[in-house]
């Protein structure tokens, strides 16, 4: 996929996923993926928008990063300090 066939989300929610891996200390990809429990190549295609990961690891994601979907996603207004992966909904 180039650069300019990227879905303006899919390219948002890649570039907010390596903003805050860095944000929380994971200075590499590789640390990242291996807190996560999956392969490094599996999430550097996240962070390049390659792919979308599913629901299921979008939750252990924010849960490592300590913030919210909607704050992950780069939604407006979706500042959240205290985010944990067992709150319901994405507000």
């Amino acid at each position: 996929m180039t650069e300019k066939t990227l879905s303006p989300v899919r390219k948002r929610f890649a570039e907010q996923l390596k903003h805050f891996r860095k944000e929380a200390g994971f200075k590499r990809a590789r640390a990242f993926a291996q807190a996560l429990g999956i392969d490094e190549n599996r999430y550097t295609r996240y962070e390049r928008a390659e792919v979308e990961p599913s629901l299921t690891l979008i939750m252990q994601i924010c849960g490592k990063l300590n913030v919210s979907p909607n704050t992950l996603f780069g939604l407006a207004g979706s500042e959240d300090a205290s985010y944990s992966a067992a709150a319901p909904g994405f507000a």
